[in-house]
């Protein structure tokens, strides 16, 4: 019931304030529901909910029958009183209409955003403004629905004459019309004067007329938030595809691919939804963009469910609801070529794919989920809100939820958190496919693979990351298999890769290139010293007996050490650690060999510990130079 029937005895000023307490009731009650307790977070809720409802108040309550423009204040914005007349014969001339005007049944709008059906014919509104100051008044009108394909504004002025001008989806704009993401228009009233305005809306979708007129400055700020809005989540949708797109060149998974169609046309949906691509040309355009909002939209949902289909292995994780899932999406791509089928199978296909398909869909994915299908319940919190944002749009159309100026976000910004979800999800299997990849699976050291990517991207272009090798292979490993068994073998590699994190761990990146092979490639920033040092005392810890059920096992390492000479490169550091270390093997094992390509010297040594003290270069060379040749 309106407020002003129950309250007849309040004025304008009292109305507004009660519009403005049901708006923050709203505020309040939606935190209350989503359970936010932490004070900043409330603060953050509070600011965005604002945002996207406050804007309403200023329309809230009903206004004066004469709208005076004269008293609109600088930053104000209203719902005018309008009278609505439906059934209008769309082949009636429009002077005839506003000519038989009064006959024609012009009725006060019931609700403050009225809801027509297409089928009822042409919808025309009819609202009068005043300006009795001796200066020109102007404000701009808003028909806040972007799906609007046709709107006719005829302004019949002082002299009977009719002013004719021209805004929607589905046609280029004239005369006093506005390049807005819906349709708007310039209204200017000359000293003294009133003007009665007539409003014909033709639009083959829902019709729904939350109508404005505002100053010029609230109607900017309006537009500017609005836009900023729509960019920030057009903006976040197109970073989605592309981090996808990212993503799809590292993997062979036909799941990214089809996730790229899927966030390319859910971007192209926002964007076209928002009314920004009608803002931007439709000055120029003759293009019916409301259809290809109900195309894309019927695309989203087709390649969303493909991706469903193939990321959780449907054929084979749930072969009957892969059949009901491909269904869908079949209906989907029929939905998206409706243009070229009968009308009653293209509106049938729409209903299905974007009425009950994200209901089967989130269905599904629940007793997928509940089935332990891997995957399923990432998929399901995703499209949840698509599903949420979808009843509360349906329920909107027959006028079972109330319109709330954050109606048009809904449904991008569902698909913008499903976007953002997925796409986090993908990232995360990606690079633990990626770990894994390059991980040895058991020491958790980097593996071979790893190693010949690193060694393919230095010697194409040398990062000078590295500036150290140190090649390492285990002494008498093989009897430990061949005595204690594999088991052990694998606790002796274990152990090993703990102790070379313990010395080499923050110096360089330690692989596992072998059986009982590793390599150490040390950072260029840590010093000659360090790194001999460090692999001196690896040498002695590996000695230390490891304990294996009821037995110790001793083993030991052999070490060749070489350091960066740009001459040579970084393969040739590599080949000349691996030569050091065959000598070490060669000469009795057990040792440390170290080859100086930058001086074009080789010292060699037993394992010696070295005083923490001992941190000059030359005093290493004197220790290794006065130990025997190998």
């Amino acid at each position: 019931m309106p407020i002003r029937r129950r309250i007849p005895a309040l004025k304008q000023r009292d109305l507004y304030q009660i519009g403005v307490n049901q708006e923050l009731e709203l505020i309040r009650f939606g935190i209350m529901w989503l359970g936010i307790k932490s004070g900043r977070w409330r603060a953050a809720v509070w600011a965005m909910l604002s945002c996207l409802l406050l804007p309403s108040l200023a329309i809230a309550g009903e206004p004066p029958r004469s709208i005076n423009l004269a008293s609109l204040p600088a930053d104000a914005a209203f719902t005018p009183a309008l009278e609505i007349a439906t059934g209008i014969d769309p082949s009636a001339l429009p002077e005839d209409v506003i000519a038989s005007a009064n006959e024609l049944g012009f009725k006060s709008a019931g609700k403050k955003t009225p809801q027509f059906s297409p089928r009822e014919g042409d919808v025309w509104l009819r609202f009068t403004l005043t300006n009795p100051s001796l200066d020109v008044q102007s404000a701009k009108l808003a028909l806040r629905f972007p799906y609007l394909e046709r709107t006719d504004l005829f302004e019949r002025r002082a002299d009977g004459s009719l002013h004719h001008s021209m805004a929607g989806s589905a046609v280029p704009i004239t005369g006093a019309a506005i390049a807005a993401a819906y349709p708007a228009y310039h209204l200017h009233v000359a000293p003294s004067e009133t003007r009665e305005y007539f409003i014909r809306i033709r639009s083959s979708s829902l019709i729904l007329l939350p109508v404005t007129i505002a100053s010029e400055a609230a109607f900017a700020q309006r537009m500017t938030m609005e836009t900023l809005v729509w960019s920030l989540i057009v903006g976040a949708a197109l970073a989605f595809a592309i981090y996808a797109a990212s993503m799809s060149f590292t993997t062979a998974n036909g799941a990214f691919r089809i996730y790229i169609c899927f966030a390319l046309s859910a971007a192209l949906y926002i964007l076209l939804s928002s009314g920004l691509m009608n803002a931007l040309l439709g000055t120029h355009v003759h293009f019916n963009f409301a259809r290809t909002v109900f195309f894309t939209q019927a695309m989203v949902m087709a390649f969303g469910t493909m991706f469903i289909m193939v990321f959780l292995d449907m054929e084979k994780q749930a072969p009957r609801l892969y059949r009901i899932f491909y269904l869908i999406a079949f209906i989907s791509v029929l939905t998206g070529i409706s243009f070229l089928l009968p009308a009653w199978i293209g509106q049938l296909s729409f209903v299905i794919a974007t009425g009950l398909g994200p209901i089967v869909v989130v269905a599904g994915l629940a007793l997928m989920s509940a089935s332990g299908v891997s995957g399923a319940r990432s998929a399901l919190v995703a499209w949840l809100p698509c599903l949420l944002a979808t009843l509360w749009i349906y329920l909107r159309i027959f006028d079972v939820t109330p319109y709330l100026p954050i109606n048009h976000f809904l449904l991008p910004l569902a698909f913008a958190f499903t976007l953002a979800y997925l796409s986090a999800v993908l990232g995360g299997q990606v690079r633990q496919a990626e770990f894994w990849a390059n991980t040895d699976a058991m020491t958790g050291l980097g593996n071979r693979r790893l190693l010949d990517r690193i060694c393919d991207l230095e010697n194409r272009q040398t990062s000078e990351r590295y500036a150290t090798a140190v090649a390492i292979d285990l002494d008498n490993f093989k009897p430990v298999n061949d005595t204690f068994g594999h088991a052990a073998g694998d606790a002796v590699l274990v152990a090993m890769a703990e102790k070379l994190r313990a010395h080499f761990g923050g110096r360089g990146d330690i692989f596992r290139v072998g059986g009982d092979e590793f390599l150490i490639l040390g950072y260029h920033w840590q010093s000659r010293m360090d790194i001999i040092t460090q692999a001196n005392a690896f040498l002695q810890a590996a000695l230390t007996p490891l304990q294996f059920e009821n037995n110790y096992i001793s083993v030991g390492a052999s070490v060749g050490i070489a350091f960066l000479d740009h001459r040579t490169g970084f393969s040739g550091m590599l080949r000349q650690a691996d030569a050091e270390l065959y000598h070490v093997k060669s000469a009795g094992r057990g040792g440390i060999r170290i080859s100086d390509q930058r001086q074009r010297d080789r010292r060699s040594s037993e394992p010696v510990v070295f005083a923490e003290n001992d941190d000059t270069e030359e005093r290493v060379a004197k220790m290794f130079g006065t130990s025997q040749r190998r």
